[in-house]
């Protein structure tokens, strides 16, 4: 099946990769996320998503996931996963009456 998401990879991306990878730089997801990257790179090894799920313990799902947020949403999200909207907590203060 030909994939719908092609990841290329700048220099600059791929260098910014293999540095988490090297240095184990963020958390385990990051760096998982990293060596996905870097295996998929079309040019670079090129990597199917079956052999890079076999790899590196994940579902192929997982892969094409990351591709299509590489494609879509850009590096530093496919990099970082989607920032979590904060909702701000409200707290009543209760002051007892006298």
């Amino acid at each position: 099946m030909q994939k719908k998401y092609i990841v290329r990879l700048s220099d600059e991306e791929r260098d910014t990769l293999q540095e988490v990878v090297k240095k184990l730089k963020g958390t385990g997801q990051k760096v998982r996320r990293a060596q996905v990257l870097l295996k998929a790179d079309a040019n670079g090894p090129g990597w199917t998503d079956v052999r890079i799920a076999d790899a590196f313990c994940c579902r192929t799902q997982t892969v094409e996931k990351l591709r299509q947020r590489l494609v879509e949403c850009g590096f530093d999200e496919a990099l970082d996963g989607k920032k979590r909207a904060r909702h701000e907590v409200q707290t009543e203060v209760r002051v007892p009456e006298n």
